[in-house]
């Protein structure tokens, strides 16, 4: 039994303590997947405590035969997005507050305009397509994860993933 296993029973009966260590564990890859997605520090911050709370309340219920606790984490949170997509959309541009130098400026916007055109190509996905692509390449998930926390099979969601990224060439082809 590992680590995690251990925490898990433990907050299961109800360890705070032990959730507080399973917080620590996942929180900033739920909350950097919650922030690619909402594009709103708030947001995502708001989104991200709401699943570990979420996760809290489930806990009890949480079996390990259906899949790991980390997607379990995921499809909260993908769920949570997806309800306060529909809510209201809205963009923030605070990146530039914090530049320091011309130096710095100029070199940012160069990176800048890729993720920007990296995360408009993405933008024209569709929502399904789009999670696939932030959970296997920005999150760096396994293959088995994804397929549960997407709902497919995972022989399926390889082949899906290749026709992806070749769509994403073709659309970042265009751009140039």
């Amino acid at each position: 039994m590992d680590d995690l296993e251990i925490l898990l029973k433990k907050a299961q009966e109800n360890d705070k303590d032990a959730f507080g260590k399973i917080y620590s564990l996942f929180y900033e890859r739920i909350y950097r997947y919650c922030k690619f997605n909402c594009q709103n520090q708030e947001t995502a911050i708001d989104i991200c405590q709401d699943t570990f709370l979420r996760a809290w309340k489930a806990l009890p219920g949480f079996d390990t035969t259906k899949g790991t606790f980390q997607a379990f984490l995921y499809r909260i949170a993908k769920n949570l997005i997806i309800d306060n997509s529909r809510k209201k959309k809205e963009e923030r541009l605070d990146y530039y507050e914090h530049l320091e130098t011309k130096e710095d400026f100029i070199s940012d916007i160069d990176k800048d305009e890729s993720i920007k055109k990296l995360k408009g190509a993405i933008e024209q996905l569709n929502q399904k397509d789009k999670q696939i692509i932030v959970l296997h390449y920005f999150e760096e998930l396994p293959g088995s994860d994804i397929a549960k926390i997407i709902g497919m099979h995972e022989g399926a969601l390889r082949v899906r993933t290749h026709r992806i990224v070749k769509k994403l060439k073709e659309i970042l082809e265009k751009q140039i």
